[in-house]
């Protein structure tokens, strides 16, 4: 039988294909319908529409290179990747009109292993970034369903990748999905559109977390509104992209080609450049300035590799990220050399602190503040708490023998100046740090987070933490030495109180920050954690009661009058109210009246405000004549 003569349109169909069906959208049309066993009949460069499944078109698609025909598709029920890849999205009748204005353009033929793929070849456990149905889009919940399978069992595998210039790297991953373009996957709605569908490339992403917070922390960025640049892409996803990739596991490995599930030891991804000649669906985004580039991309965005893979692959991930004993060793070292008292430290410990006295004795914040920004309690502090997440007693006791002799350092400078300087009255600077609640110690936490975060991170200056960290420590520590000096044991045991509070927050939230950036694992932290738990809440008790009364004092001082009001036959104005916890309750408030007043209007006051209070109170007035 002779070749087919070319017509405006071919129709190629499958035994499915109902003519009579079909005969409301092609009566208008001049369409020839051609069987799919007749497939060779086709001329070269002829225009053919399909109605075929994902399987036969497969079959199809070596014939179709060859003979270079414009491919467009028909919704067929089982075409749904095909469908997908070409943007094939509406019913028939819509779609032929599209066909019938559209030209025709040149796009990337993606195999793997000499098959051709449609959509995408799925390797490992990345259901989060599997293909979707384009006329049945995936939702948020169905793929945060798909992703929280089986979130317990994750384990990342080990892959060896090669890319068409040789460039090679063993990495470890949860998952890939390879792409010849974004249009084809969740990819494309979740992912910025600079792949082209004729660049000449494949485009492969590895999704490596090293941590189920880091998995989920990826998950986060996908069902977020907007999308991902893949020139900056999250934490936990490489991009590889070349002409060809080669990858290969020692025990091979199941991948999904376009949802079928296939078994090999070893995958070869190649993309014949502009190979296709397709009719794109009404879905299919194509770009103008798309060219063939022979640039490859390696962006492995801190997946790990080498060393780092081999210690988590065949391992469940682990709750928090675990670091890499590269990572590891440079800051161990340099906590290690921090924890030491050396000549410099004790320098700029007695500087700090003598700097803090003047502040403390002038009343003056900025002079407190140049104190706090000398000290050097940071590095000793953040040392510890790396001893008590790892349980290194060589390095707990050298951190706390610093600290030891820091303190000391800060006391006895205290102390002489109290006795030295011809003061004794409390500035409001010493005031501020003689009562803590809990306030301080959430102070202390983030100061501890800060310093972990910044000394386990190269790119974030360490002064700022030091900053943070030195605000919450020697500010109290001067006021303990200035209430020793002085015999104020109250005032004293107060510094002391928020010194103590202030350490032990910053030591615990510190030590549990390294944990959760992977520098011990929680096997080694426990023990130290429960101490440093067990410590805080011994503590936390009369931080706690402390707290409880700054809000009754709180809550009380805003029922107490205040403002102008009419007291007996005088205006008064009353206000700098300041309720003290007695028994009974002291209140103190400044009253300014035109005239001077009588004791008839100080016991109309106390009674006014005692009824307000529904307490028994002890009135001090200070009274004002105003004119």
């Amino acid at each position: 039988m002779s070749a087919i003569e070319t017509e405006a349109f071919f129709l190629l169909h499958d035994s499915s294909f109902e003519t009579e069906r079909a005969s409301s959208w092609l009566q208008d049309s001049s369409i020839a319908l051609v069987p799919f066993s007749d497939r060779d009949k086709l001329a070269d460069n002829s225009r053919v529409l399909l109605w075929l499944g994902d399987e036969q078109i497969r079959d199809l698609a070596t014939l179709a290179l060859q003979r270079q025909w414009q491919i467009g598709l028909l919704p067929h029920p089982d075409a749904r990747q095909a469908c997908a890849a070409l943007g094939a999205k509406g019913d028939p009748a819509q779609l032929l009109v599209h066909y019938a204005a559209v030209e025709p353009v040149g796009a990337d033929a993606l195999f793997c292993n000499g098959e051709l793929v449609f959509s995408s070849v799925v390797i490992g456990s990345v259901l989060s970034l599997r293909p979707y149905d384009i006329n049945r889009p995936q939702t948020t919940w169905s793929l945060l369903r798909g992703a929280l399978k089986g979130l317990g069992q994750l384990s990342l595998g080990s892959y060896k990748l090669t890319t068409a210039k040789d460039q090679g790297v063993s990495l470890a991953a949860l998952g890939m999905v390879a792409v010849a373009h974004t249009q084809s996957s969740l990819v494309g709605r979740r992912f910025d559109e600079n792949l082209s569908i004729a660049d000449g490339r494949v485009s492969l992403l590895a999704i490596a977390p090293r941590s189920i917070l880091a998995y989920l922390w990826f998950m986060l960025h996908l069902i977020m509104p907007g999308r991902i640049s893949l020139s900056a892409l999250p934490g936990s996803l490489a991009l590889v992209q070349s002409q060809r990739l080669h990858l290969e596991a020692q025990s091979g490995f199941e991948y999904l080609l376009d949802g079928k599930p296939v078994h090999a030891a070893e995958l070869e991804l190649v993309v014949q450049p502009e190979r296709l000649c397709l009719l794109p669906g009404p879905a299919l985004v194509t770009r103008e300035d798309a060219s063939v580039s022979n640039k490859e991309t390696l962006r492995l965005n801190h997946v790990p590799v080498d060393s780092a893979a081999r210690a988590l692959i065949g391992k469940h991930l682990p709750l928090f990220n675990h670091a890499s004993e590269d990572e590891y060793r440079e800051l161990f070292v340099s906590l290690r050399d921090n924890a030491t008292p050396s000549s410099s430290f004790q320098v700029l410990m007695v500087l700090s602190v003598m700097l803090a006295l003047a502040g403390m004795y002038a009343n003056s914040a900025p002079v407190i503040i140049g104190a706090m920004i000398l000290a050097p309690l940071m590095a000793p502090i953040v040392s510890l708490a790396m001893g008590l997440a790892r349980s290194e007693p060589n390095l707990i006791r050298g951190s706390v023998k610093t600290l030891a002799v820091g303190t000391a350092w800060g006391l006895g400078c205290a102390v002489l100046l109290a006795w030295l300087m011809p003061f004794d009255i409390a500035t409001d600077e010493m005031k501020s740090r003689m009562s803590p609640n809990l306030l301080d110690l959430f102070i202390a936490v983030i100061s501890g987070v800060a310093g972990a975060y910044a000394h386990a991170k190269d790119e974030i200056a360490k002064s700022l933490a030091g900053v943070a960290i030195a605000v919450a420590l020697v500010p109290p520590l001067s006021v303990a030495g200035i209430g020793l000096g002085w015999g104020d044991w109250d005032m004293a045991r107060g510094a002391l109180l928020l010194l103590t509070t202030n350490l032990v927050g910053i030591s615990l939230a510190a030590s549990a920050t390294f944990l959760v950036l992977g520098f011990a694992p929680f096997t080694r932290a426990s023990r130290g954690l429960a101490v440093s738990l067990m410590i805080a809440a011994i503590v936390s008790v009369p931080l706690y009661i402390a707290y409880d009364h700054l809000i009754e004092r709180s809550r009380l001082q805003e029922r107490v009058p205040a403002g102008e009001f009419q007291l007996l036959d005088q205006t008064v104005q009353v206000g700098e109210v300041t309720v003290t916890l007695a028994n009974p309750l002291l209140v103190s408030v400044v009253v300014s009246s035109a005239e001077r007043l009588e004791n008839t209007h100080l016991d109309e006051l106390k009674r006014m405000i005692g009824e307000q209070l529904d307490r028994e109170i002890l009135l001090d007035a200070q009274l004002n004549i105003r004119r």
